[in-house]
């Protein structure tokens, strides 16, 4: 067994409160509750009347669960639209009674930070440097739901179980301030915390998805207005600090204001301009907003649906704390590969009374992945309608609703005090028809592909491929058939020379390339090349005899050999010993896979391709598969020419730095031209993966030159902004990094 280090992290499990619009009540009731959870804050509001900016916000805040705010019946049906967001627990509250008439949280609360400031800051401290306040409105004030967002309130003890006021009184000192309605609203103060300080306290922002446009300042909108209310919420849930400004109550706001203005001018000087400036958000629409009170060196920001698309604002990564553990990686005989390994120290009170019902997110992130299995992967490709998939292969079948993929790993939604956890390796093959089938694709492993994928074996995996760069090694393959015998010189002649007229170099252009291990400062050599050939099984050692009776030649397997051998075509028995010192040399023949008279359906220049981009991404970044049949389903109207297609690889890269995953397809040849139904098809199965969360990639690949008929019909695929189109020929494929510039895909 291998051992393998992980890094493991523990972050909430965001809620996407789903919300009809105008729907007030509801807001209010989703809030509170929020303030009750660690990490509630970046929670995101989701009005479900328009479904397309709805489900931009369930991609944007990547939510790990749908939850109702009311029990309204089109909350259901958006809900019902996401089976890939199921309800991880067993019962539908979140504050759930178990038989003892007491209610427990089902997921991480606010216990949590409370206990943790008692113990960092007021335990045995007689005079603490913090303070924590409960501020409290009348129901009719005009400002009653901003107050509501920026400071926090919690339900009653009747609906969570536990008394949270009276834990910040207990353990804190916490004060209660009444806020009125004629009178101005508290500065802000360091140090100071209110109820909605502790749903994000302690936690942190990690360095995968970060919002870039997190800029400081003020939101400009209504406070009885539904949509600046959950605006407003949003943006903060991406992590931005905002303070709610409304024009008509400029009187009770202009204190707060003031102070939160010479907060912000008395931050670090960034490096440039648009980082000092202070940020004034507003809706767009017909009336913009006077921005005169706010003074000079402003930034306006106006929110529109492109705002929410995930090219502009994002939801930062947010968690409590990670630690590294070593796994141990594990392979039964029936089964893929696993990985078990004991989970890092969680930052929870383990006096938490009911720890184990409240739940958090595990992610494990593989960092380096499996290592010397090209046929398995633990790496988790970010889509999210795979959720399902994920949990029954990789976590658990009996527990598939509860594995949410994450941008850096997988997560797993488990109870608090769960020490230990074990995951599956996903069989490649399988995860690859599982991404087709994303874009309503049906992918199945084609015989050629078969065919390579056991040559590959046979190598030794990718890298054991690289002898096959080598001219003289192609050239030896072409000129002997698979019934064609021929001795040790011949071998030395074909790699040496090679056949550099016909595009077959001598072995003089590959003397740097490793094989194997050898000494430093000694090149590659015709026999170092065709010795590692024989070890691979690639050809088989044995003698050719010359028939006393039917005076035909045969050749016989060294392994057939003996003192009397039978002529395969006359059965004639005869003795060889007295021929062997004077006539008969070692004669060689293809063997397995090449010897095969098809050329081994054309698996070299895939493996090649594959080989090549193996070496640029490095086994940890990407996974593949060689040929497969591709069909549409059903419900895609695409169509391809003669009704099939076939692509020579699918390459996948899981991460890029653009947040999406890179899938390459191509078609890989000796020397036969890339048609026109080549172009087409894959073409079509290109523009069939959706392109907010693909960048589909089309390699074509030659052992020669392409033509200028070719070229022009690639270049089809490309145009002034999606440039698609990656061309290797043996110029590119044959020494072990890339020597010419080749656009394509990019980590």
């Amino acid at each position: 067994m291998n051992t393998l280090s992980i890094t493991v992290r523990y972050r909430p499990i965001r809620i996407g409160w789903c919300v009809r619009k105008d729907d007030f009540m509801a807001l209010r009731e989703a809030l509170k509750l929020t303030f009750t959870m660690w990490g509630g804050r970046y929670n995101p509001i989701i009005p479900v009347d328009n479904f397309e900016f709805a489900s931009s916000l369930v991609r944007l805040f990547r939510v790990d669960v749908l939850w109702p705010a009311s029990a309204d019946k089109d909350v259901k049906k958006f809900i019902e639209k996401f089976p890939y967001l199921p309800n991880p627990f067993l019962r539908e509250e979140l504050f759930v009674s178990y038989g003892n008439a007491e209610l427990c949280p089902q997921l991480v609360d606010i216990y949590h930070p409370i206990r943790r400031l008692y113990e960092e800051h007021f335990k045995n401290n007689p005079a603490p440097d913090t303070t924590v306040t409960i501020y409290e409105w009348h129901a009719e004030d005009p400002l009653a739901d901003v107050l509501l967002a920026t400071f926090g309130a919690v339900p009653p003890i009747e609906v969570t179980g536990t008394d949270y006021l009276e834990l910040l009184r207990r353990n804190l000192s916490a004060k209660t301030i009444i806020l009125k309605p004629n009178e101005p609203l508290p500065e802000h103060v360091c140090n100071h915390w209110a109820i909605s300080s502790f749903c994000h306290a302690f936690m942190r922002q990690h360095y995968t998805v970060q919002n870039y446009i997190d800029r400081p300042g003020f939101y400009v909108g209504s406070g009885s207005d539904f949509e600046d209310l959950v605006t407003f919420w949003n943006l903060r849930a991406t992590d931005v600090s905002l303070m709610f400004f409304d024009p008509e109550q400029v009187d009770r706001l202009k204190p707060r204001l003031n102070n939160w203005l010479d907060i912000l001018r008395s931050r670090p000087k960034g490096r440039f301009e648009s980082d000092n400036a202070i940020a004034i958000w507003h809706k767009d629409g017909p009336l913009k907003p006077d921005v005169s009170t706010f003074g000079q060196g402003l930034l306006i920001c106006t929110l529109g649906g492109d705002t929410w698309n995930g090219l502009n604002v994002k939801a930062p990564y947010m968690y409590f704390s990670e630690g590294s553990t070593l796994a141990l990686v594990g392979k039964d005989s029936s089964v893929a590969p696993w990985v078990s390994f004991q989970l890092p120290p969680k930052p929870f009170d383990e006096d938490t009374r009911g720890l184990y019902r409240q739940h958090v997110v595990v992610s494990v992130d593989p960092r380096m992945g499996l290592f010397g299995n090209e046929s398995a992967t633990i790496q988790t490709p970010y889509v999210p309608e795979l959720n399902e998939y994920y949990g029954r292969h990789c976590y658990s079948k009996w527990e598939r609703n509860k594995a949410r993929v994450e941008p850096a790993g997988l997560g797993i939604i488990s109870d608090a005090t769960c020490s230990d956890l074990s995951l599956s390796a996903l069989n490649v093959v399988g995860l690859v028809k599982q991404l087709f089938s994303v874009a309503g694709i049906d992918a199945q492993p084609s015989k050629p592909g078969l065919l390579a994928t056991r040559l590959i074996q046979q190598m030794g995996e990718l890298q054991g491929c690289r002898v096959f760069k080598i001219g003289g090694v192609r050239k030896l393959l072409k000129t002997y058939g698979p019934d064609t015998p021929f001795n040790h010189q011949d071998a030395m002649r074909e790699i040496g020379k090679g056949d550099p007229q016909h595009g077959f170099p001598s072995i003089q252009e590959y003397k740097h390339l490793f094989l194997e291990p050898r000494p430093k400062g000694i090149v590659l050599k015709p026999g170092d090349a065709f010795s590692y050939l024989l070890k691979r099984g690639v050809f088989r050692t044995g003698l050719e005899f010359d028939c006393p009776r039917c005076q035909l030649k045969f050749w016989m397997p060294l392994d057939d050999v003996r003192t009397e051998v039978s002529c395969e075509y006359c059965g004639n028995r005869f003795n060889v010993t007295p021929y062997l010192h004077i006539k008969y040399v070692w004669k060689y023949r293809r063997s397995g896979l090449f010897g095969r008279d098809d050329h081994q359906e054309g698996a070299i220049p895939v493996v090649l391709t594959l080989l090549q981009l193996h070496t640029t991404f490095h086994s940890n970044k990407m996974f593949y598969t060689t040929a497969m049949d591709i069909k549409p389903k059903s419900v895609n109207p695409i169509k391809f020419k003669n009704d099939k297609c076939e692509t020579d690889l699918v390459v996948i890269v899981p991460r890029s730095d653009d947040g999406k995953i890179n899938v390459a397809i191509g078609e890989c040849k000796t020397g036969k031209e890339i048609s026109d139904d080549d172009v087409y098809n894959l073409k079509i199965v290109a523009d069939a993966f959706p392109r907010e969360r693909f960048n589909v990639f089309v390699i074509f690949s030659k052992l020669m030159s392409f033509s200028q008929e070719e070229l022009k019909r690639i270049r089809q695929l490309n145009n002034e902004y999606h440039r698609r189109v990656i061309l290797f020929t043996n110029q590119e494929l044959e020494p072990y990094f890339i020597r010419a510039y080749c656009s394509g895909i990019q980590d």
